[in-house]
């Protein structure tokens, strides 16, 4: 099953693809994965995002970054430990000031990664969905960034207050 993704990757990542999918198709509106501060995201999430929603949809894929959303220094992501979390976190004011060389790399990093098919760019706000013809552009955002009416987010990570 040569360009298919692993079937283990593939079901693990299904719900979200599926919802990114009909959010923008059937809704027309830019979906946004926000994440929780806490939570940093192994670089083979990304990819494998990109590869379930090119797999899918046969469109190129745009991941558009918003500045309250981090990476590992690593690209291994977080690891969840009996007690507490171990991994690369600062509180997000600090990290934006101290980690914005770190940002760069971290993007330069995961793009270098990505299918050919898919690219992640910095900005400060999330594109209008564009339809069948364009690209399907998947935000990435932090708790604290603001969306656009036309954006809806899916919180990963997030526990509701």
């Amino acid at each position: 099953m040569e360009g298919h993704l692993e079937q283990p990757e593939f079901d693990r990542l299904e719900p979200l693809v599926r919802a990114v999918c009909e959010l923008e198709s059937r809704c027309g509106l830019t979906p946004v994965l926000v994440i929780d501060p806490r939570l940093v995201l192994a670089d083979d999430f990304y990819i494998s995002l990109c590869r379930g929603l090119i797999e899918r949809t046969g469109r190129t894929v745009r991941l558009d970054l918003l500045p309250g959303h981090r990476f590992g220094l690593t690209g291994g992501g977080i690891e969840q430990r009996k007690y507490g979390w171990k991994g690369p976190w600062l509180p997000a004011p600090v990290a934006s000031a101290i980690l914005r060389p770190l940002r760069r790399f971290g993007i330069r990093r995961i793009a270098s990664r990505l299918p050919q098919e898919a690219r992640i760019e910095s900005t400060l706000a999330v594109a209008r969905p564009g339809g069948p013809l364009r690209d399907l552009v998947v935000g990435l955002a932090g708790p604290a960034d603001e969306l656009p009416r036309f954006a809806q987010q899916i919180a990963i990570g997030i526990v509701p207050s």
